[in-house]
């Protein structure tokens, strides 16, 4: 095993992916950008209100508008660049580590080597989702609690706060579900494994009289697992509902944190709806 990036992972793969290097390090320039431009609809609002709204300055909106469309165009392209650079990152691990896998499977005679592949291939596809873009999002929250704090100190104490309460939520999603998924994974692919070799051995099992045996061992095993991924997205529904409760609940306090300071005089009318 070798850790990267702090993550416990076996050798081989360690070394596909840091042989991706460049493709991430391209990917996480990529998202400072994407979260800078990102604050552009905050930006927009804040002079739709405080500018164009107060002098009805016509002018002025179109340019903005304008200024808005450019950054919002410019995001979706260096999104679709850093989705590509993801792409081609696991297709640079499949061809790394595949053929390692498959001269293996082909020299084992059990079924452990085939669910390493169907393990492989997961994380393979993984590479290129949304999830990793997500990854990389994550560290430039910072950018958005500075913005927060320029707009008013209570904003950004609520951000603050906010976050916090966010990432718990999420922490204790998985923890409640981590053990659960890990030991219903392990039992379906078991199960799965043994329903291979089952039907490889289907002309002798029928001959013993024992597909009747091997039928009802096989749900046995699923049921095993089934129950334990079920118990374990019944606890994962429950915070994931609880969590978005509670972050349509803040933009929406946000909102009213804003009136507020805007009937203090502390912040503009713009800066109600940017918050």
């Amino acid at each position: 095993m070798t850790k990267l990036i702090g993550i416990e992972m076996p050798k081989p793969l360690a070394d596909a992916l840091g042989q991706c290097r460049r493709h991430f390090l391209a990917a996480a320039l990529f998202s400072l950008l994407i979260n800078v431009l990102y604050l552009a609809p905050t930006l927009y609002m804040l002079q739709v209100y405080d500018r164009v709204v107060p002098t009805a300055g016509k002018t002025t909106l179109l340019f903005v508008t304008l200024a808005l469309a450019l950054a919002l165009l410019t995001l979706s392209g260096l999104d679709m660049v850093r989705g590509r650079l993801l792409v081609r990152a696991s297709e640079r691990v499949d061809s790394l580590l595949a053929p390692k896998l498959l001269e293996q499977m082909m020299a084992s005679e059990t079924g452990g080597t085939a669910q390493a592949m169907r393990d492989f291939d997961s994380i393979r596809a993984t590479i290129g989702t949304p999830v990793i873009a997500a990854m990389f999002d994550a560290p430039w929250t910072p950018v958005f609690l500075v913005v927060a704090f320029m707009l008013h100190y209570w904003i950004g104490i609520m951000a603050v706060i906010s976050a916090a309460l966010l990432v718990t939520l999420a922490w204790s999603n998985q923890r409640a579900t981590q053990s659960r998924m890990e030991f219903a994974t392990t039992a379906m692919a078991a199960a799965q494994n043994m329903q291979q070799a089952a039907a490889m051995q289907g002309a002798t099992v029928r001959g013993l009289g024992m597909t009747r045996a091997m039928v009802d061992r096989q749900l046995d095993r699923r049921q095993i697992a089934i129950s334990h991924m079920v118990g374990a997205q019944l606890v994962g529904s429950r915070l994931t509902a609880t969590s978005k409760f509670f972050r349509m609940f803040v933009q929406s306090s946000a909102l009213g944190v804003g009136a507020l300071l805007a009937i203090a005089g502390d912040i503009s009318a713009g800066a109600i709806i940017a918050s």
